[in-house]
């Protein structure tokens, strides 16, 4: 079953995200969204780790989501 994984370079002196990409397409990988830095990937997490193989600077984690504050104003005592 494919999961949206997060692929992220953590060094400055990181391979590039061009060949990044160009690794896991290689491999299979969907490339949902790409930045310079970060890409959001569709498949298994060992598959994606297989493909990026020896990438420096790169690590995949799970794509978390965080719902939004509610702005709904709460009263604090009764008036």
């Amino acid at each position: 079953m494919a999961e949206t994984m997060v692929v992220h370079s953590i060094a400055p002196d990181a391979v590039s995200g061009d060949e990044v990409a160009r690794r896991l397409n290689k491999g299979g990988i969907s490339v949902v969204d790409q930045q310079q830095h970060m890409m959001l990937v569709q498949g298994n997490e060992a598959s994606i780790k297989d493909a990026l193989g020896d990438a420096r600077g790169w690590i995949v984690s799970p794509l978390t989501e965080t719902p939004p504050p509610s702005t709904r104003q709460k009263a604090l005592r009764r008036p």
